[in-house]
């Protein structure tokens, strides 16, 4: 903390989010303007105390296991026939947990419940939840060693416990990956087809598409090139030649790829995106398995082109493959190149809520607010009624003033809905992912983000579900 003669002001994390704490020093403990620091523990459980906190479905179903908490799982417990409901602090850290629990309950997150992670819940379970209420947690931690049976298909968590179970055999869905020709150039979006880059890639090109037909309005697909499979095995090659090489950003490929994007691209800011041929299958999404990455175009290297495509490599991308008979070398890597749009708001739209059938969901975070992660707008559309609601607020900024015995001497909360603002750039959002689920012939998962009232996609692939078969 940092006293500025009034106040130490410091910015602590609870629950993945972030809070501006200001501390009075009322005199007692006065260190002329030293550093000081608090509890942070303390801190957080007081806070924790007073918020209202999140109870919210990733995945609607029905999961039957030995609840434990991630903490207490070890590779015995992995490897048994134990059906398992793992506890986790947060989505980071259960990932390594894929191919193993039946079930996932969440104490926090982040912004990557918006998209990837609320996907591979749709892939893997057929029970996913958000639950940060230390009541609820509480209530839970009892079931703790026991086998339970829990749903959130009803309006509230559902848990009872139930006689011992084991593991029944469960066997994924073989997926067929496209074959890819072989292209050793970089490609205009135009050019793009379902044989040489992947479906995301694919997929750009098609909203492209219709845009220019007519059929998508009011919105504008940030502008994108690909480098195929072919292409980026130079960039393997080149950089096997001399690790270094990776870091080097003036050479004949990297210089290649920097002058096709000035005469694409609109701005320095870009996305590095995975396009494999793996991702986004009829059945399989492999939403989260493989990275992308913000970057300069100026001061772009061969280092985040190369992190992309070595991305093929991550153990849960290689056991998520193993797992539905795909092989390492079907996996095509290809790499899109894309603007980044600095928006003030990004949102993922499902034109089929997970949570139900019936509705739209668009989940929306306020870009600057990035401390109130993991509680975004939750939007639904109604598509009986048409009624566009709003069923949950972004989460706005709070502020603490604490003496220093740890009284709160003032809270005061910072920031106001902007819904009704948002109104007309949500309708057309609703109208053009309605489009979208028409023109693909799916439920359609579409990731965008708005700046200064402009709409944009950058990203849409099919809503795939659980895909293990019983």
């Amino acid at each position: 903390m940092v006293y500025d003669g009034k106040y130490y002001t410091t910015k602590t994390s609870v629950l993945s989010d972030e809070y501006r704490i200001f501390y009075e020093d009322t005199g007692k403990y006065e260190l002329q303007g030293q550093e000081r620091f608090l509890d942070k523990d303390k801190i957080n459980s007081i806070i924790r105390s007073l918020n209202k906190t999140s109870k919210q479905a990733l995945m609607k179903g029905t999961a039957k296991g030995l609840l434990v908490h991630s903490n207490n799982v070890d590779e015995k417990l992995l490897n048994s026939d134990t059906p398992l409901i793992i506890i986790c602090d947060n989505d980071e850290q259960c990932y390594k947990y894929f191919e193993k629990a039946e079930g996932l309950i969440l104490k926090s997150g982040s912004s990557g419940l918006l998209s990837h992670f609320s996907a591979i819940c749709r892939d893997y379970f057929s029970f996913g939840h958000l639950v940060s209420d230390e009541r609820s947690l509480a209530k839970l931690n009892k079931y703790e060693g026991k086998f339970i049976s829990i749903s959130n298909e009803g309006e509230n968590l559902d848990c009872q416990e139930i006689a011992p179970i084991t593991k029944t055999s469960q066997l994924a869905e073989k997926i067929t990956v496209p074959a890819m020709r072989r292209i050793d150039r970089i490609l205009s979006l135009d050019e793009c087809e379902k044989d040489t880059v992947g479906n995301k890639a694919y997929n750009l090109k098609r909203m492209m598409n219709l845009v220019k037909e007519g059929k998508l309005q009011d919105v504008i697909i940030p502008s994108a090139f690909v480098l195929p499979h072919a292409y980026l095995e130079r960039v393997e090659k080149y950089i096997a030649e001399n690790p270094k090489n990776r870091f080097n950003e003036d050479n004949g490929i990297i210089n290649e790829i920097k002058d096709y994007a000035r005469g694409v691209l609109s701005n320095d800011n870009i996305m590095v995106r995975s396009a494999f041929n793996g991702e986004d299958l009829e059945g399989y999404s492999a939403a989260g398995l493989y990275d992308s990455f913000g970057a300069s175009l100026e001061r772009l290297d061969l280092d985040v082109i190369n992190r992309v495509l070595q991305s093929k490599n991550k153990p849960i991308a290689v056991k998520s493959r193993e797992r539905h008979g795909i092989k390492d070398d079907e996996i095509k890597p290809s790499v899109i190149i894309q603007d980044k749009i600095l928006s003030d708001y990004v949102f993922t739209t499902y034109t089929e809520s997970p949570l139900d059938k019936n509705k739209l969901l668009i989940e929306m975070l306020i870009t600057d607010k990035s401390y109130c992660r993991p509680e975004p707008y939750q939007i639904t559309f109604d598509k009986r009624t048409g009624k566009l609601a709003v069923e949950k607020e972004h989460e706005i900024m709070t502020e603490y003033i604490f003496d220093e015995n740890y009284n709160i001497l003032k809270t005061t909360k910072l920031g106001e809905s902007r819904f009704e603002e948002l109104l007309p750039t949500l309708k057309k959002l609703v109208k053009n992912a309605l489009v979208l689920e028409k023109e693909f012939g799916k439920p359609q998962d579409i990731e965008g983000g708005i700046k200064a009232g402009q709409l944009y996609f950058w990203q849409a692939r099919n809503i795939v579900k659980k895909t293990i078969k019983h």
